[in-house]
């Protein structure tokens, strides 16, 4: 089983099971271009378990279609964009519901790299908890005040039994910089999230296959190696780093 170790998986757990305790409400974020993927459907059995409630937020909204996303919502989950300042209000809205208007204790669960930090952010209306766009970047708990609303921010460190490096990649979990053969996860990229990179680099797709795609962007991006052939494992990681950060078109 691989781990992404910034911390002990052990370690991890304990955070985990002693944030569900503590907290009343538990936010689990998730990237809403790839939601079911972003789920942890361990932490969301845990919650359920210990009896507390259970609230999706569907971050990165900025970089899907409002009615796709919706579409494939589950049940309990609010839309936002924690970098764009969108959904925040309805998001605090729920949560006072939820609460009844007292006092209540957030805690902020889920992958690297969804946003934990930034939808913090969002909610207390300023800079409180450290971002950064490398996975991993939050090491330990973090606490932040929102008026009724305390926030507990946990460490991104998931275990992934299954060892999918494109999974890993998909959500941002495993850093560009750290990923194997980048070059066939960028053609997996390119396979199911087409539309999406095609529109990035203003490439057309035509009847090319993925590979002939992934020559083409290294073109037009000028990631070149001796005698002008395109450099596969730079333009690689470049579109894996492209996706990850959520470059727009």
């Amino acid at each position: 089983m691989q781990v992404l170790t910034v911390l002990s998986m052990a370690n991890f757990w304990k955070i985990v099971n002693d944030v569900i305790k503590e907290a009343d409400i538990v936010l689990e974020v998730v990237d809403a271009r790839c939601i079911s993927e972003s789920r942890n459907k361990e932490i969301e059995f845990k919650v359920q378990k210990a009896g507390k409630k259970l609230l999706i937020v569907l971050n990165k909204a900025d970089l899907v279609e409002k009615e796709s996303a919706l579409k494939n919502a589950p049940k309990n989950s609010v839309l936002v964009s924690a970098k764009g300042r969108m959904g925040t209000t309805i998001l605090k809205k729920k949560i006072l519901e939820l609460s009844r208007g007292e006092p209540v204790r957030i805690g902020v669960v889920g992958y690297p790299n969804t946003g934990k930090s930034s939808v913090i952010n969002s909610l207390a209306g300023r800079s409180k908890a450290s971002t950064s766009p490398q996975s991993g970047y939050t090491k330990g708990l973090q606490y932040v005040r929102a008026g009724k609303i305390k926030l507990i921010d946990t460490p991104g460190v998931i275990p992934f039994k299954e060892g999918d490096d494109f999974k890993q990649a998909l959500i941002g979990a495993k850093d560009f910089n750290r990923v194997k053969e980048p070059d066939i996860i960028a053609m997996k990229l390119i396979e199911s999230r087409g539309d999406e990179i095609l529109q990035i680099y203003d490439v057309k797709k035509g009847n090319k296959e993925a590979d002939e795609i992934l020559e083409e962007i290294a073109f037009k991006k000028n990631h070149l190696i001796r005698g002008g052939k395109p450099d596969l494992e730079k333009v690689s990681r470049r579109i894996i780093m492209d996706w990850q950060r959520g470059v727009k078109p």
